[in-house]
């Protein structure tokens, strides 16, 4: 049998024990992705399930029951969103680990051709070293002797494939370990998708057990409350279109100097997002938008966060509303001002001039507190951005 046989079947021999253990490891851990994948389509239809019936129910008659239902129906939705984020972690972590024994079995592969290479070039050195006597009297024939050569030739020929396989290996090595740096990327962002979902659950249920309280009274007095509520808000609304077209006149009229106060309008987060929004802008599932849309997002924060300015302006307006709806609204450039609302502290003068970064106020929100107004559902800013009067995204303008 020739040495190239002999290495070739010592080498298929090394490799055969470690590929099949580590085949029979992956393909487990694939079954198992497969399967956690089919849960999470069971689950995302779920959610869309409740999601339609928030979105129907908002747009039926806005009773405190029917808000409830509602309030009922966000919250399981929540928790499926919560249960589906924690199973998408649990699949990238089996992908990790699908990954990480690929690549130790190409390792692996990669050493047992090593030591292949090895010893082919030990024995092409070895019938090197051979003089032209020891030819003669080794081999029987000149015919034997130049199928050695032949055979060295080949043995040659081996290495050289062997070398190319084995930059081959190394190449999807390397892109499978930037596979895994991606699955890494992605088992972050699950893990920050958790904890959103975590936060956004805990606002949900303060929110329901804010509702609660109020079923303990007569449906009539909630109708009234959130009468009250909508007229506030439209108050509000319309005060602060009134007082930006009129600050920006009255600075306009001061010049370029007051104008040049009001700085950049490269916006900041006014507070840490760190658990999430609550609601969005022109939210579909906001519980009272059969009376009024949500012209901005609502950031969770504990009552009394510090609130800092988003960019710098003029202080157009800081209403304390006493328990009512208290809030500030500043004015920049361009165009542009912000609407901070449920503040429970005002730490700036109307007519004075602010920075970005500059704390401005405190955030409220908790039912009963100065500034939260009627029917807050618990601790948060809400904020919004206007562009010439009119609510846009915060989302499209905070970094």
């Amino acid at each position: 049998m020739s040495y190239k046989k002999i290495i070739i079947l010592i080498f298929l021999g090394l490799v055969a024990g470690s590929s099949l253990t580590a085949q029979t490891t992956i393909s487990e851990i694939n079954s198992q992705i497969q399967t956690k994948q089919q849960e999470l389509e069971k689950l995302k239809k779920s959610i869309n399930d409740y999601q339609s019936a928030v979105i129907e129910k908002q747009t039926q008659a806005t009773t405190l029951r029917r808000q409830l239902e509602v309030l009922d129906d966000k919250i399981a939705k929540a928790e499926l969103e919560l249960e589906a984020n924690e199973l998408k972690l649990n699949t990238v972590t089996l992908q990790i680990q699908a990954v990480s024994l690929d690549i130790a079995q190409h390792e692996q592969n990669i050493a047992n051709k090593k030591n292949q290479v090895g010893e082919l070039i030990r024995q092409l050195h070895q019938a090197d070293q051979k003089s032209l006597l020891e030819v003669m009297i080794l081999n029987a024939s000149i015919s034997s002797f130049f199928d050695q050569l032949n055979h060295l030739e080949e043995l040659e020929r081996s290495i050289k494939r062997d070398i190319n396989q084995l930059r081959q290996i190394k190449t999807e090595l390397e892109r499978r370990q930037q596979d895994l740096a991606s699955y890494r990327v992605q088992l972050v962002k699950s893990r920050e998708e958790t904890e959103l979902a975590k936060a956004a659950l805990e606002n949900e249920q303060q929110s329901k057990q804010n509702l609660l309280q109020l079923t303990r009274q007569s449906e009539n007095r909630y109708q009234s409350l959130l009468a009250q509520t909508e007229l506030e808000m439209q108050q509000a609304n319309r005060e602060i279109t009134a007082l930006e077209a009129e600050i920006r006149k009255r600075l306009q009229l001061q010049g370029k100097e007051a104008l040049n106060q009001l700085g950049d309008t490269n916006f900041i987060w006014p507070v840490t997002p760190s658990r999430g929004l609550s609601t969005y802008f022109y939210d579909p599932t906001y519980i009272f938008r059969r009376y009024f849309e949500h012209p901005g997002i609502d950031i969770p924060r504990p009552q009394g966060s510090d609130i800092k300015a988003a960019a710098s302006g003029y202080v157009g307006r800081a209403h304390d509303a006493g328990l009512g709806y208290s809030y500030i609204m500043l004015v920049h450039k361009d165009g542009l001002a912000t609407v901070y609302g449920h503040v429970s502290r005002i730490d700036v003068k109307e007519g004075s001039y602010v920075t970005r970064g500059q704390i401005i106020g405190a955030v409220g929100g908790m039912p009963g507190t100065p500034g939260a107004g009627r029917l807050t559902t618990g601790p948060h800013l809400h904020f919004e951005i206007r562009v010439n009067g009119l609510p846009v995204n915060p989302l499209d303008y905070l970094p």
